[in-house]
């Protein structure tokens, strides 16, 4: 039986570690995180900042199926801002910034910054995916699919409906996308010259109800 609903605290951990697991080959964390030991501990704790942070936004929902936490989705609400850098530095940021150091951080946030810059135009008035995934082991289950169309799509049609934005690296996530309804708007590419990655800004509008 499948549900969605938003997280709960004590499962914040969890979510992170389906978030970690899942972008661990992900083309994106190579070009901001350093690839030695603690590349997979520096993934985490830069995916449990980014999750508590939207838990705390109530924006952090989780897919379930038969007990346990399969999929994941942090969302930035239509008319919300999202996350602020404050309170990125409140959620882990600091001992992150300890743990990497500030240029480090810095080259972080450009970098980010730089892959969302086509969805920003559209300001805080649009709904955007920051983080997706569906956990190891129930990949190509159809199990992301149901949580867009069963879950997401109407949750935000009941919220007004509206044009929903995202990001994505790969010509996987890329085909995964275009089959649920998303069509690409903005292409670039990012990171360094002869080592860049493909960047897909994708958009859908939802009607209200």
């Amino acid at each position: 039986m499948k549900s969605f609903r938003l997280a709960k605290k004590d499962e914040l951990q969890e979510v992170a570690a389906l978030l970690t697991d899942s972008f661990l080959e992900y083309p994106l964390f190579p070009l901001i995180l350093t690839q030695d030991k603690d590349y997979k501990k520096n993934l985490y704790r830069l995916n449990y900042t980014n999750t508590k942070s939207y838990y705390q936004q109530s924006a952090c929902f989780v897919g379930i199926l038969d007990g346990k936490i399969v999929s994941a989705v942090l969302l930035k609400k239509s008319g919300a801002k999202g996350p602020g850098f404050v309170q990125y530095l409140l959620n882990g940021g600091l001992a992150l910034a300890a743990q990497l150091g500030i240029k480090r951080i810095l080259h972080i946030l450009g970098t980010l910054d730089k892959m969302k810059e086509a969805c920003d135009r559209y300001g805080k008035e649009s709904w955007y995916i920051d983080s997706f995934a569906v956990a190891k082991g129930f990949q190509g289950k159809s199990l992301g699919s149901t949580l867009f169309n069963n879950f997401l799509f109407p949750y935000i049609s009941e919220r007004g409906g509206g044009r929903i934005t995202l990001v994505t690296h790969t010509e996987l996530n890329k085909r995964f996308y275009c089959k649920n309804g998303f069509k690409v708007f903005n292409e670039f590419g990012i990171g360094p010259k002869g080592n860049s990655i493909p960047n897909y800004s994708f958009e859908l509008n939802i009607n209200p109800v």
